[in-house]
């Protein structure tokens, strides 16, 4: 069953009636006339796996987050790692951002130093915003080094504590998203209006699922995140978490957790997931640079 997410970002046939896709749908080349994508054997790719979570102990320690408060919204959990902890040339990110910065190719990206810069990608609980979200993760540049954070709603209730420190840490950021402006930004925006925390709208916004389908049409047989991913990254997930299955995972974690039952397990390979997208995100950015 495809996601929201898959169905968005899939090459739609030229022979299909595209009315009713949904946002971000495009046209593009049939299977007949696609390039033949450099495929990698399956021995070459790389496979990234889950951090092991210590079963037993609170979410916190399982998780590696700390609790934080909020003034006026409460407690949330947040999660932060050097994007290196992942694997060691992560830790470059930095140096390779900074060299696309140097002469950037995105009117998004002009006059930005690596600290100006964000990467957002968040999980729901459905597709439309009338529903919450719960997790947030950001890449973002300090101190020469670019580290993962994870802005997480441990129940519904801590869903404004998760978007108030999100935004504090967004705050005058430029915006880099996959399929953000018409999924990721607007549901951010709409739940934080919903819930009355204020927010500034991104002084730049890239979107890259834009710019991949403009750089690399009819290269490989669409462009979704993890099919570039494979094809310009060399890698590849095993047991990751399809995007439709991740909603149904967060209520079984809220309703284990209401019982005192082990839950930080079913929590893990979500955070994986989404940290997984941010450093794809990040090298498509340094790859479209070297088109």
């Amino acid at each position: 069953m495809p996601s929201w997410e898959e169905i968005a970002n899939e090459v739609v046939p030229p022979e299909m009636n595209v009315s009713g896709l949904a946002t971000g749908a495009r046209r593009g080349p049939s299977r007949s006339q696609w390039q033949r994508p450099i495929e990698r054997p399956e021995s070459a790719l790389k496979v990234i796996p889950c951090p092991p979570c210590v079963r037993g102990t609170s979410l916190e320690i399982a998780l590696g987050g700390i609790e934080k408060i909020c003034a006026r919204r409460g407690a949330h959990l947040e999660i932060s790692r050097p994007a290196g902890e992942y694997d060691a040339p992560f830790a470059e990110l930095h140096n390779n951002l900074q060299s696309v910065l140097d002469n950037p190719r995105f009117l998004a990206l002009t006059n930005a130093i690596p600290r100006d810069v964000l990467m957002l990608d968040i999980e729901t609980t459905g597709v439309s915003a009338s529903g919450p979200l719960f997790l947030i993760g950001a890449l973002h540049f300090e101190h020469n080094t670019p580290h993962l954070e994870f802005f997480l709603a441990r129940d519904y209730d801590e869903e404004a504590a998760a978007l108030a420190a999100f935004h504090q840490r967004a705050r005058g950021k430029r915006l880099v998203t996959f399929n953000g402006k018409s999924f990721d930004w607007p549901y951010v925006r709409k739940r934080s209006e919903r819930l009355n925390v204020p927010f500034a709208e991104p002084p730049q916004h890239l979107d890259m699922l834009h710019e991949a389908r403009r750089l690399w049409k009819g290269q490989f047989p669409d462009c979704r995140l993890q099919t570039l991913e494979r094809f310009l990254c060399g890698r590849a997930r095993q047991g990751d978490v399809p995007s439709y299955r991740i909603p149904i995972e967060y209520e079984r974690f809220i309703e284990r957790r209401s019982a005192g039952l082990e839950a930080a397990s079913l929590l893990a390979p979500i955070i994986h997931h989404n940290a997984l997208d941010l450093l794809t995100l990040a090298e498509l950015v340094c790859l479209a640079h070297e088109v």
